[in-house]
């Protein structure tokens, strides 16, 4: 084969891979509004503190709409998340934790009375006090979902090693 040949070849080729590469992938038939992202995370009182707090002892949330089991404690083990939809305002934020193989799995449960603000604004869940555990625990696996007020699942999302023999989502408790 001719060198103007192997070099047309091989163009043909990375034509079609760079075509294959940038085609749309078919549409669904449904699509799902669900939770964009989920970043867990351990942090201090300093890592949760803001500027703003230096100036003045009241604690801002910002944007965010913070959740923390131990409403005074800020040291703990975190939850961030935004949503790709406007939940309903009677709706619930389920998280559940697997803390060990051998511990139950625990729930905690938080109303959607507030949304974050603006585009930079997040949910945040925070186990703090006795929940957040010692300072180098991460929970072995744990599910966030979000609920309306009958108990109907909206959106929902997992760490891999979240059992998929699990018992389904219970209806929350109002």
């Amino acid at each position: 084969m001719s060198r103007t040949a192997s070099q047309a070849l091989w163009s043909l080729a990375l034509a079609v891979l760079l075509l294959v590469g940038c085609a749309d992938a078919p549409p669904s038939a449904v699509e799902v509004p669900g939770i964009s992202y989920i970043k867990e995370k351990r942090r201090t009182p300093a890592d949760v503190a803001r500027i703003s707090e230096a100036f003045n002892a009241d604690e801002s949330h910002g944007n965010d709409v913070i959740f923390r089991t131990t409403e005074k404690e800020r040291a703990g083990f975190y939850y961030n998340f935004r949503l790709d939809f406007t939940p309903p305002k009677d709706g619930r934020i389920i998280l559940e934790v697997v803390r060990s193989e051998t511990a139950p799995t625990e729930r905690y449960d938080f109303a959607l009375n507030f949304q974050p603000k603006g585009w930079l604004g997040e949910y945040i869940i925070g186990l703090t006090g006795p929940e957040s555990g010692a300072a180098n625990w991460r929970p072995i696996a744990w599910r966030l979902s979000i609920v309306d007020a009958t108990g109907k699942v909206l959106a929902s999302q997992h760490s891999f090693l979240w059992s998929k023999d699990k018992d389904p989502l219970p209806p929350a408790k109002l």
